[in-house]
């Protein structure tokens, strides 16, 4: 079975300006829409999308609780398991624009007693389960957190990263399955700076190295790595064409991978799938869908650059 965990997730507000947006006047958009958004959410939307029944762990509360959850009864596969909370779901705002611009808010504050009913969801996984922790984590859970994946690790479950580096770091004694940043979180992870992708490659084998099975790497050139047992690859995320919307690539591709390596077994094979479920999303004004997914699959090429 397949669960995501978002920590922080968030009622996103989309809204549509034709033109850039101008500080200091007032900006009127064409188009407004709210969609359940957190890093962890997206990658159970997009594996809803591909058919593939997931389990959403997460704090929700507050009166945007209902309409947040409401907003998912859409997608058929996926299973709401929230641990509820006092504070409200924090709302963000998403201006889709000449540049994209998002105002995302704090969140609120987790108790001790909210931590310990979401490890207590997380404790009942067992072997042959699948884990993924997307979005930032609360830095005074950071303890909690670990400890819960460290539980969850000795239980076989299989975990997947995609949160603070600071976390990842020191998570990656337990071998995680996956680990998944941007090449910025990257320079974070490993603590220096990366000055090309030669520099990115080195790093990412490091983490590896360090004990993750997989490392996926979106590079800002808009480009994907992969390090694996198997070597280094790269795949083509972004081409020439204006993207519509970059919001969840990197959940999509965490998605793809998932659903297509728990089919086939094949590490390169899931990374190519991984990369055309990013496309299909970057691509789309919504998240990645199978027909969209497909089309971009047929083009995407992985070569092996060691």
């Amino acid at each position: 079975m397949l669960f995501t965990c978002t920590m922080n997730p968030s009622l996103d507000y989309y809204m549509e300006v034709d033109g850039p947006l101008i500080s200091g006047q007032p900006n009127r958009s064409t188009l407004e829409y709210f969609e359940a958004g957190g890093k962890g959410i997206n990658v159970s939307i997009v594996l809803s999308n591909l058919g593939i029944p997931s389990s959403a762990f997460g704090f929700v509360g507050g009166f945007t609780k209902d309409f947040y959850i409401s907003l998912l009864a859409k997608y058929e596969e996926i299973r709401p398991n929230f641990t509820y909370i006092n504070g409200h779901t924090r709302i963000n705002v998403k201006c889709h624009a000449e540049e994209h611009t998002n105002l995302n808010a704090t969140g609120p504050y987790i108790t001790r007693d909210d931590m310990k009913d979401m490890m207590r969801k997380v404790g009942r996984l067992a072997e042959g389960d699948y884990l993924v922790v997307a979005g930032i984590t609360q830095e005074y859970l950071e303890a909690q957190v670990k400890e819960m994946l460290a539980n969850a690790v000795n239980e076989k479950v299989k975990v997947v990263l995609d949160t603070n580096e600071n976390l990842m770091r020191e998570m990656l004694p337990y071998h995680p399955f996956m680990i998944k940043c941007t090449s910025r979180e990257l320079e974070d992870l490993v603590q220096r700076e990366l000055p090309d992708e030669n520099a990115a490659v080195q790093a990412a084998r490091e983490v590896y190295e360090q004990g993750a099975e997989n490392v996926i790497i979106l590079q800002e050139d808009g480009t994907a790595l992969l390090v694996c047992s198997l070597g280094c690859f790269k795949a083509n995320v972004l081409n020439d064409k204006e993207t519509v919307n970059t919001v969840g690539t990197g959940d999509s591709m965490v998605a793809g991978f998932l659903m297509d390596y728990l089919r086939s077994r094949d590490t390169i094979d899931a990374f190519r799938f991984g990369a055309s479920c990013g496309s299909a999303t970057a691509y789309s004004r919504g998240f990645a869908t199978r027909e969209k997914i497909d089309s971009f699959y047929k083009d995407t090429e992985v070569i092996q650059i060691d």
